[in-house]
């Protein structure tokens, strides 16, 4: 006799005349070959159910260890960050090139949701820097004097900014710290891009049709 299992086929001396199978094996193999796909959606669900089922659980068990090995953690990721900076440098550069507008719109949410704590913290930051504050509106200040040259029309560079939108920002088209060119602080040089262009924008030379 050959056995029914399509896995075996193997050739046997049946102890009975009924006899197809040529082991116990092969009888509940062959079994689950023929309910195979009912027995696999049946796991994935049992599977899916118990998941749930311990998700709430998981997570209640790794905040009480977190609590309870706190230094611990804290000690073995810096270990780890330490030793791994290039790698985890490459990976976070790679991430904000492959989601720039995800990281645009969660960090434009997270200010919306925490306006009152950011600007508390700004005001702190700067009552406890006011030097460093001092040198940067100076730095800022010595730079456009330094652009402004004697033909730029003062009076029309002062409308342009009057006359701003709300929600934009005046730019300079080309900037005046820029890395391979340097702007002038004149009214040619000068152009409204909306908040969010402006800061994406930094120091390259973009120019955007209004």
């Amino acid at each position: 006799m050959i056995c029914s299992n399509p896995e075996c086929k193997g050739e046997f001396l049946p102890k009975r005349s009924d006899s197809k199978h040529c082991s116990l094996y092969c009888i509940t193999r062959n079994k689950f070959l023929k309910r195979k796909d009912h027995y696999t959606k049946y796991q994935k669900k049992y599977h899916k159910e118990k998941f749930e089922e311990r998700k709430q659980f998981n997570i209640d068990r790794n905040k009480i260890y977190y609590q309870e090995n706190k230094e611990k953690i804290a000690k073995r990721n810096k270990l780890y960050n330490q030793q791994n900076q290039e790698k985890l440098k490459a990976r976070r550069k790679k991430y904000r090139e492959n989601n720039k507008d995800k990281i645009l719109i969660q960090a434009k949410e997270y200010r919306e949701r925490n306006k009152n704590r950011i600007n508390k913290q700004i005001s702190e930051w700067q009552k406890a820097n006011r030097d460093k504050c001092r040198a940067k509106d100076a730095k800022r200040r010595a730079i456009q004097l330094k652009a402004v040259p004697k033909f730029a029309n003062l009076n029309k560079i002062k409308e342009i900014y009057k006359n701003c939108p709300k929600g934009y920002e005046v730019d300079h088209i080309i900037p005046l710290q820029g890395k391979t060119i340097c702007g002038l602080h004149i009214e040619t040089n000068l152009q409204y891009l909306s908040i969010k262009a402006n800061r994406s924008k930094g120091n390259k030379l973009i120019q955007l049709n209004n």
